[in-house]
């Protein structure tokens, strides 16, 4: 069976969430932080009478990021170019993930069996792999597990 993916990049990576449960795709903003959070929630934001708690998605995956070299560290205030919020719905639940950019939609075949393990990824979210149209893996991500593990 297809379905139709938003397709986004963190760390250079391709990743992939199903389009049904996307609500909204905004420009980064700070979001209000959480005292005594986990270390990958950002804070929270109101979007149109609902608060969503946004998961610094690369944080959350294990995902490495190339950091600054020497003393050019950014100051932590400054939004990176073309990063964005996607809101989503997983059930019940409302949230946001922060990423570097997204890239399009897209029909993929939906990962059927186990999950594959990814080198250099916690593969707690992870649903499948394709490959896309380039030839680029594809990771595709299921939410599920992150709000009812048990």
């Amino acid at each position: 069976m297809t379905s139709n993916y938003l397709l986004f990049q963190i760390a250079e990576r391709l990743f992939g969430v199903k389009l049904q449960g996307a609500i909204e795709i905004l420009g980064w903003r700070r979001s209000r932080p959480v005292p005594l959070a986990y270390s990958y929630i950002e804070g929270v934001m109101e979007y149109r009478g609902t608060v969503y708690p946004v998961l610094h998605l690369a944080q959350l995956l294990d995902v490495s990021r190339p950091s600054p070299i020497g003393f050019t560290a950014a100051s932590g205030e400054e939004q990176p170019k073309g990063q964005s919020i996607i809101l989503l719905q997983e059930g019940d639940r409302p949230f946001g993930i922060t990423v570097d950019s997204v890239v399009k939609m897209a029909k993929l075949e939906d990962p059927t069996g186990p999950p594959a393990e990814i080198k250099g990824l916690n593969s707690q979210l992870v649903k499948g792999v394709r490959m896309g149209d380039d030839d680029q893996e594809i990771i595709l991500l299921n939410f599920e597990r992150l709000f009812h593990a048990g």
